[in-house]
């Protein structure tokens, strides 16, 4: 199959899995949970992002009222721009081009392990497709679908070569993906590689530049964050932050079950074909003593073990109330937000290293193309058919209707109020240019939670439940 070919495949997919934003538009279904949910943080006021580069009192005070601006600006995101015109169609095109970079890195990436082999170029594609038809974490942007190209970036680093391309890379992950979903994660490997390339001596200065452009991208794109902590000392929510833990058999039982399934955030889909396949195909090519990749192939399973044990052990009761203790603010046990490309980057791997041990080629290309279009299908189930079929809809969820009839009904202009919101989500009202009371906020001062709850003290204490 030619470059041409390839290319018609690969838009044929982008059609077929964006058909429900095209065909339905705003009457498609959008993830709510930790999704829709949260708009408010994307500076998503009146239909369309209304935050600001810089902390200024001209920023829409839609939700915390109150708090420094500083807590407004959020973070520099290229994906902000496309939500200038609107949140909808931004959103649309965010996740297509962070499928697009997901490809494409994934692509080229897998490219080099199949090095000078006859694996067909469309296998390479239709392993690449099953990647980027995962439902990505929207708010994450390219943290999950853009490793394999930081990856690449690193790689082409350690051999010195295609160094602007790389840089270019590192610069468009820091500032178009989130720093606490995989950023930090992407940095603890990165100091363990290091130390091992340092005792190596085979560390170079690409490799440590690469390292500096993408921890000052970070530094910049969450600028806000390192102001707040760093230089103005602003307590916040999430030192009081506190969780209930697990006792040991339950851990046990939560340790296998995260290597078996995905967070909901980083589905990965690898259940179901992925690791009934690379199983064997692992035992097999340890027992045939036929591989080239085996210490990376045994590497990327160790790797995926150790995120599932540190996921449980990490809610090990014992442990958690060390951690509460600590007051630390973030939670260490997300390495799982690398799993979907680790998983891919392994399957291909061990695709490329069956294809070149089997005699019948032909019969190779059978099994991987099944293989591969069979994730395909899977990941269209849960994020295409979704998208056509689940409620509520977007538009529904955003009630512009129900709010086009009651802004007529104010006595003054709708920014003058401030509401408070029962029964539905701040964002719904801050979507339709309304100010609320509350917000759906993961990062906010402690002094506007010891002064909201001041206020609300009595209703808790009434509800048994809460």
């Amino acid at each position: 199959m030619n470059n041409k070919r390839i290319l018609l495949l690969v838009l044929v997919f982008f059609l077929i899995y964006f058909s429900p934003y095209f065909f339905k538009g705003k009457n498609s279904y959008i993830q709510v949970h930790d999704n829709l949910e949260q708009l408010n943080q994307a500076g998503i006021f009146d239909g369309k992002f209304q935050g600001g580069i810089l902390p200024s009192k001209k920023i829409p005070d839609a939700t915390l009222p109150g708090v420094s601006p500083i807590f407004r600006v959020g973070q520099l995101s290229l994906s902000k721009i496309f939500f200038s015109f609107s949140y909808f169609w931004g959103y649309v095109l965010n996740e297509i081009i962070i499928r697009i970079i997901g490809f494409l890195g994934l692509f080229y990436l897998l490219k080099i392990f199949k090095n000078k082999s006859a694996f067909p170029d469309y296998l390479l594609a239709l392993i690449s497709l099953a990647f980027i038809s995962l439902p990505f974490w929207s708010p994450g942007y390219l943290s999950i679908a853009g490793l394999p190209l930081l990856i690449l970036a690193f790689y082409n680093f350690y051999k010195k070569r295609k160094l602007f391309v790389s840089y270019l890379s590192i610069i468009l992950y820091a500032f178009y993906s989130n720093l606490f979903v995989a950023g930090i994660f992407v940095g603890i490997i990165l100091i363990v590689i290091y130390v091992y390339l340092l005792i190596k001596r085979k560390l170079n200065k690409h490799l440590i530049f690469g390292a500096m452009v993408l921890f000052l991208g970070f530094v910049v794109s969450h600028y806000s964050f390192f102001l707040i902590v760093f230089y103005y000392r602003i307590p916040t929510n999430r030192v009081m932050q506190s969780f209930q833990g697990y006792g040991f058999w339950e851990t046990l039982k939560r340790i296998f079950a995260h290597f078996f399934t995905s967070h909901i955030a980083s589905q990965s889909f690898h259940a179901r074909f992925i690791l009934e396949s690379s199983l064997p195909i692992t035992f097999f090519l340890i027992i045939k003593r036929k591989y080239k990749h085996l210490k990376l192939i045994l590497i990327l399973w160790s790797y995926l073990i150790l995120s599932s044990v540190i996921f449980g052990i990490y809610y090990y009761q014992p442990i958690l109330e060390i951690i509460n203790h600590l007051k630390i603010g973030f939670r260490i046990e997300r390495f799982y937000f690398l799993n979907p490309a680790i998983w891919f980057i392994l399957w291909g791997i061990l695709l490329i290293e069956l294809f070149n041990i089997m005699n019948n080629k032909k019969t190779a290309k059978i099994i991987i193309a099944v293989l591969a279009i069979l994730q395909i299908g899977y990941g269209m189930k849960n994020s295409t058919f979704v998208a056509f079929t689940a409620k509520p809809a977007f538009e529904d969820f955003i009630a512009e209707k129900q709010f086009a009839e009651i802004e007529p009904k104010l006595s003054g202009n709708k920014t003058d109020y401030r509401v408070g919101c029962i029964g539905f989500f701040p964002c719904i009202a801050n979507y339709n240019g309304f100010k609320t009371v509350g917000s759906f906020s993961v990062f906010y001062p402690l002094e506007f939670k010891q002064k909201f709850y001041r206020i609300i003290k009595d209703e808790l204490a009434g509800n048994k439940e809460i």
